[in-house]
């Protein structure tokens, strides 16, 4: 129940004990499929998900997975988020002169724009941000303590789009995340990580809610043509294979700055040389932890690029 409307009950009809979403003058209402909102006194709701106008279970948020939350508000007009003008972050959401733990949402015309929950100090924890004309999300941050993992995804840019994944196995305290930033004009990449099974794993794919088009980007990582600055963090035991992998596929043709964790892993440093591969590459950023001993290699293969540590 994610991609979907999420209206207010006062939009719908309601008929022989079904929900209806309003026709224009010339169409019939047709059966309601989504989330609907009853407004309660104080500003409280209720939400339930609907399936062609039948009202079934409460309306769990994807925020609130794992967390509880007694009562749920409409903070349309008094949320936290609206008075973060700096983006600082530590704006409490208050109700009723109070500190307030739970979810809250607001609305627009009656349309759900945002779902947040707060914890104890009235901080944010997780929300979401929706497109109330097509139902996709504008953007959201999702904390899950108990899973250890966490999602984020923003398409706030005109220019580019960003998703990520983390998760650390309990077991083994191993991590493994993807994110990666894409660029719309130039169809490249302009960030990219990569860390731990997540390639075979695909455990992004567990995301409450679905992103088609970035699993497909993701899922055909052979074919990534980099950005002209682009930075890259890769785990040490992946960077060779995934390097020749792109260096097939010439995927470094328009760098001309590069920044790159894990290079200890990469044996080969002349492909920084080659100009068939890196015909553009002036600069070469590297991560502190790359050993001295990596750094020399590289300065003295490619001593006409300028390589900053």
């Amino acid at each position: 129940m994610s991609n979907m409307q999420r209206l207010k009950s006062t939009l719908l009809n309601k008929s022989n004990g079904k929900w209806y979403q309003k026709g224009k003058w010339y169409q019939r209402d047709k059966l309601y499929t989504g989330i609907i909102f009853f407004d309660k006194p104080d500003h409280q709701l209720e939400a339930y998900e609907v399936k062609n106008g039948e009202i079934g279970k409460p309306y769990v948020s994807p925020c609130q997975i794992g967390l509880s939350s007694p009562i749920q508000i409409d903070s349309s007009g008094f949320c936290n988020e609206d008075e973060d003008e700096y983006g600082c972050g530590t704006i409490p959401q208050l109700y009723q002169d109070k500190l307030y733990q739970g979810m809250s949402y607001t609305f627009d015309e009656g349309i759900c724009d945002r779902e947040i929950y707060t914890i104890e100090n009235g901080e944010t924890e997780n929300q979401i941000m929706w497109k109330t004309q097509t139902y996709e999300p504008f953007m959201f941050e999702l904390r899950y303590e108990d899973k250890q993992s966490g999602f984020d995804y923003s398409n706030t840019s005109k220019e580019y789009v960003t998703f990520g994944y983390g998760k650390t196995c309990k077991e083994t305290n191993q991590l493994e995340e993807i994110s990666i930033k894409y660029i719309w004009k130039e169809n490249t990449i302009g960030k990219l990580t990569i860390i731990g099974n997540i390639l075979t794993s695909r455990n992004y794919l567990d995301c409450p809610i679905p992103l088609p088009k970035m699993y497909e980007l993701i899922e055909n990582y052979r074919y990534f043509i980099f950005d002209k600055f682009v930075s890259l963090h890769i785990n040490e035991d992946m960077i060779v294979k995934l390097f020749y992998i792109w260096v097939a596929n010439n995927s470094f043709k328009n760098v001309e700055k590069i920044h790159i964790s894990g290079l200890d892993g990469l044996n080969d440093l002349d492909i920084f040389s080659n100009k068939q591969i890196f015909g553009s590459l002036r600069k070469i950023f590297l991560n502190k932890k790359t050993s001295l001993k990596q750094v020399e290699r590289l300065k003295a293969i490619a001593p006409d690029i300028d390589v900053i540590y």
